[in-house]
């Protein structure tokens, strides 16, 4: 899960690497780098998925790691948390302790423009399709049916709605939830789902974008 995140949000990310040490080697549970940075930080991630808090030896050890190595910062993902002896253990380091989901609290504005960078080539693609103003026009040269181009667009609209200013520095914002019908090859409405969350949100778009291209060249009548 630690690795979907970061891999998610864009990093160079190797789950299980081993690195060199001064005295030797170490597996690393998760590896990242930030290309995207000038100086291109590299995070190491330990993940303790225990019953137990994390002891301030358990910090020590990986205090040493973090520094031998030379990365520029280091987590400790803990399912139940620390001892109070840890936090002072990783007190003026680079080390941070944190739960998973504070983890994500953490990275989620830069999750969310990872996940948006993903899947904006697939919004780009429709956008013809479902915009006039993207000048798409059938191939036999007739009309489509304005009906079923609006029930598309209300089937597909977490692509849709998908665009350049969810790249800005506003960001990407939805207001939840989102009921969106579930069309048939015939543009019949079989069922309803329901959108909660932005995970939810981006889930939708990576299950459906095929179906969504061939609903929309059928619409056009480009069916091969």
């Amino acid at each position: 899960m630690v690795g979907q995140l970061f891999k998610e949000c864009g990093f160079l990310t190797e789950v299980s690497k081993k690195v060199s040490l001064v005295r030797g080697s170490k597996e690393i549970d998760v590896f990242v780098q930030d290309l995207s940075s000038e100086y291109k930080p590299i995070i190491l991630i330990e993940c303790k998925f225990w019953n137990t808090a994390i002891s301030q030896e358990t910090v020590h050890s990986f205090r040493t790691i973090v520094e031998d190595f030379g990365a520029n910062l280091g987590f400790i993902v803990s399912k139940r948390g620390f001892q109070s002896g840890s936090f002072e253990a990783a007190r003026n380091t680079n080390i941070r302790l944190v739960t998973l989901t504070e983890l994500v609290e953490v990275y989620y504005s830069r999750w969310l423009r990872g996940m948006v960078a993903k899947h904006m080539p697939i919004a780009d693609f429709l956008f013809p399709y479902w915009d006039f103003a993207g000048g798409k026009h059938p191939k036999d040269g007739q009309v489509i049916s304005w009906d079923s181009l609006m029930l598309l667009n209300q089937a597909y609209r977490p692509i849709c709605s998908l665009g350049p200013g969810d790249q800005t520095e506003i960001g990407f914002k939805r207001n939840y939830p989102q009921k969106l019908p579930v069309i048939n090859d015939d543009f019949q409405i079989v069922s309803w789902t329901v959108i909660n969350d932005d995970r939810e949100y981006f889930e939708f778009i990576e299950k459906n974008q095929d179906k969504a291209i061939k609903h929309y060249k059928k619409l056009y009548r480009e069916e091969e």
